[in-house]
């Protein structure tokens, strides 16, 4: 079975990408070949997440300037 969640970088890129079940943020993130920078915070639906984090279908990653990140 796979899932599709967004990738959505403020400001800029919004892109959908389609994953493996038990996919993380990091597979994600390289399916939308984006990183996230020091000065970054990265968040999925609205909460605080990591690079390990276990995705599911619809999710939305949003990557944001202007604070430290936690990736």
């Amino acid at each position: 079975m796979s899932i599709i969640v967004k990738v959505v970088r403020v400001p800029g890129l919004v892109q959908d990408v389609g994953l493996s079940d038990g996919a993380t943020v990091a597979d994600a993130l390289t399916a939308a070949n984006t990183q996230v920078e020091a000065n970054e915070a990265l968040k999925l639906n609205g909460a605080d997440a990591t690079s390990s984090t276990a995705l599911s279908d619809g999710d939305r990653i949003i990557i944001g300037k202007g604070a430290t990140g936690n990736a």
